[in-house]
């Protein structure tokens, strides 16, 4: 009966201090605005790096004009503090795009001006030793680059489960109109060990028209390929240095 006693009493403190119990992989990760080049300093002594693959993916969006999804990698060279790493960034773009009409079954034509909030897909471990905003401090996961680089819109909370992330933006990223430019987001980006292969990007749309008629979808999402690490070895999770 004492053992059993415990046993609740431990379920109970869990419950009751879920930070405490949680699993690496249910973490909301850390991030920090960061200037172009700060980071790009821990990767090459020039504070510029080159890209060693840079992918341009079409959200198909039904609106007018181009909806992208732009990305690109990069590797630190020897002697800098990212030597052996490779930088991740991805940059939602809908600057192009354009609100169209659409016919909406029992309301008739409407002009659909659809807005992004998130986008999700696997990354693996993080590398978490590299001081992004040069306040001398380390532990950051992903950075965001606001300043000295293209975008407005940042990034809102970060999430994990099992090395999915989902990265919410911090306000919606919507197609333009006859009156306004579409917005695209900042870079943002994440460091690994790894070096790079492509995955299956998922983009969620907000409540849009779907909230407002019950014959649209509520939940409209649509995939795209994104550069993404190679799977580790078993023992890669655990090394220094990755989360």
């Amino acid at each position: 009966m004492a053992g059993r006693n415990l046993i609740l009493i431990g379920v109970v403190l869990c419950l009751g201090f879920t930070v405490g119990c949680r699993s690496k992989s249910e973490l909301h990760l850390s991030t920090v605005n960061v200037s172009a080049s700060t980071v790009y300093c821990l990767f090459d002594p020039s504070c510029t790096v080159t890209t060693t693959n840079t992918h341009t993916a079409s959200i198909p969006m039904q609106v007018g004009g181009t909806a992208f999804i732009e990305s690109r990698t990069f590797a630190g060279k020897p002697g800098t503090p990212a030597a052996g790493l490779y930088g991740y960034e991805y940059r939602v773009n809908l600057e192009k795009a354009m609100e169209t009409t659409v016919d909406v079954e029992e309301v008739g034509k409407v002009n659909y001006m659809p807005c992004l909030r998130s986008i999700v897909f696997d990354f693996g471990p993080i590398v978490d030793t590299l001081d992004y905003n040069g306040d001398k401090k380390t532990g950051e996961l992903i950075y965001v680059v606001t300043s000295g680089g293209p975008g407005k819109i940042g990034l809102g909370p970060v999430e994990r489960f099992h090395g999915r992330l989902t990265f919410n933006f911090d306000s919606p990223v919507c197609v333009g109109s006859s009156d306004r430019q579409g917005d695209s987001t900042f870079f943002f980006g994440l460091v690994s060990a790894q070096s790079p292969r492509s995955v299956d990007a998922t983009i969620m749309e907000t409540g849009g028209l779907g909230s407002a008629s019950p014959k649209m979808k509520k939940n409209i999402k649509y995939h795209v390929e994104v550069p993404a690490p190679q799977t580790g070895t078993a023992s890669a999770s655990d090394s220094p240095g990755s989360l």
